[in-house]
């Protein structure tokens, strides 16, 4: 986890053609996972369709990344 030793912040965001969302988080102490999740849902949540893009970005102490992901049948 040398990677993240001397990370901060952190921020990352997606959008959907129905929805989008950003999440934000400050370390104190380097983050102990590489894996980071946004959940969310409600009663009446968008549904991602199979084949859509869910275009993501993230930032971290002054470097940025964006990419895309696909949503495929299983």
């Amino acid at each position: 986890m040398k990677e993240l030793s001397s990370m901060k912040n952190l921020e990352y965001t997606y959008e959907t053609t129905t929805s989008s969302g950003t999440e934000t988080e400050a370390y104190k102490e380097p983050p102990s996972e590489k894996v980071f999740t946004i959940r969310g849902g409600s009663e009446n949540g968008a549904i991602i369709g199979e084949g859509e893009v869910i275009k993501v970005n993230v930032k971290w102490d002054g470097s940025e990344e964006s990419f895309q992901l696909h949503n495929k049948a299983k």
